[in-house]
């Protein structure tokens, strides 16, 4: 039986750990045959199973060094290293500020959701399925994948013992009560206090003639608000313009943006920011997503503010379902950092990390259940196989240091 090693990814770094993926096949499918894990030369593990993807955080390591990583099966080839699975990877540096919390994040849920995948039509929905189109439907599985990929998440979450969490949009798949009601039965499940701020799909009920508070139905006040964990501020806004896809974030936003920030500087907090859609510069306004993310003429008032406003660490963004850093010169050094989607691949939330310097960390997490995997790991190959590029992004848009 002639092994391979498959779709190698490594997924997240951390000042001690690299995280990747997996799966074996004998040619003919998945098998749960023994591989072993080796980092410089030296076996750091050995994996029996599953028949399946499999998830691997390799623990121990250096800060600061750069590795060699090898996945090994009897009779397999060895690797060649491309984009996913590089030749060396760099853990990240050590930290001389003391930790003050962690939270995780999570977005585009779409508790609802009767499928993924097929064609994008024009209005960005997705269509027919076709040769290189698959998709994969909710009512295919005793569980639907919505389910279970926000549930084993958010048990994942729970287990990492973080002090909050925060959701950013994208709830409900059309908005509608009973998937708000869905959502707000597995949100009971945090141990950690949770926060919500709505996405365009949570207000798609608009479009059916009826008017959803999902707010009221989470149990959550509404945004804007700011809210506060160990010496930072963390801002929950509002990007949504109501049965629209795209975003917006007119002058009384904006202006209670300002007044915000204006007081967390006068106290000397740090500071992130919470928000869906992606801000757009005017030169990309074409390019999907910048399609449908924040109108560029609201965007350019908030970089202009976010330049003056130096305490502001970070903007943690939803709505893409891909993993990317931008920077824009108006808006001075802080990074918009979008993250992938809760519901398909490569599947997770991302857990980040806070110091007294004012400096964090960011690493993306795939949820690691059997089920999750498996879901995550077929839904890689839509669209023709092009969504792996587009959701996974590159290892330091996944895990990283600001400040």
């Amino acid at each position: 039986m002639k092994l391979e090693i498959r779709d190698p990814e490594v997924l997240g770094v951390t000042e001690d750990s690299i995280t990747l993926t997996f799966r074996v096949e004998d040619g003919k499918q998945v098998v749960d045959a023994p591989a072993r894990v080796c980092v410089s030369g030296e076996e750091r593990c050995l994996v029996e199973g599953p028949a399946g993807t499999r998830h691997v955080c390799i623990g121990g390591l250096d800060p600061a060094t750069s590795y060699t990583l090898e996945i090994e099966a009897e009779g397999a080839p060895g690797l060649a290293p491309d984009r996913y699975f590089p030749e060396r990877v760099e853990t990240l540096p050590d930290s001389e500020a003391g930790q003050v919390a962690s939270f995780a994040t999570l977005n585009d849920l779409h508790f609802g959701e009767p499928r993924v995948g097929g064609t994008l039509t024009d209005d960005h929905e997705y269509g027919d399925e076709a040769p290189g189109f698959p998709a994969v439907r909710a009512d295919e599985s005793d569980v639907p994948y919505w389910r279970f990929m926000n549930e084993d998440a958010i048990a994942e979450i729970n287990r990492e013992g973080v002090d909050a969490v925060i959701i950013k949009g994208d709830i409900a798949d059309r908005g509608r009560p009973e998937q708000f009601e869905a959502a707000a039965r597995a949100f009971s499940h945090f141990d950690a206090p949770h926060h919500v701020i709505l996405g365009n799909h949570d207000h798609y009920a608009r479009q059916e003639g009826r008017e959803v508070d999902g707010f009221a139905l989470l149990g959550q006040p509404p945004t804007p608000r700011a809210l506060e964990l160990a010496g930072w501020r963390l801002v929950l806004l509002d990007t949504t313009l109501p049965g629209h896809h795209h975003g917006v974030f007119p002058e009384e936003r904006l202006q209670w943006l300002e007044e915000c920030l204006l007081e967390s500087r006068e106290r000397d907090l740090p500071t992130l920011l919470f928000m869906h859609h992606q801000p757009v510069p005017a030169e990309h306004r074409d390019e999907y997503p910048n399609s449908i993310g924040m109108l560029p003429e609201h965007s350019l008032p908030l970089y202009e503010l976010l330049g003056r406003s130096p305490h502001v660490k970070g903007v943690l963004i939803g709505h893409t379902h891909r993993n990317r850093v931008r920077h824009h010169p108006s808006a001075g050094g802080v990074p918009f950092i979008e993250v992938h989607c809760t519901k398909d691949y490569p599947g997770g939330y991302a857990h980040y990390r806070l110091y007294e310097d004012g400096s964090f960390r960011q690493e993306v997490r795939r949820t690691a259940s059997e089920r999750a995997l498996a879901h995550s790991s077929f839904c890689r190959h839509l669209f023709r196989g092009l969504y792996r590029d587009f959701a996974l992004g590159p290892l330091g848009a996944r895990s990283f240091v600001v400040g």
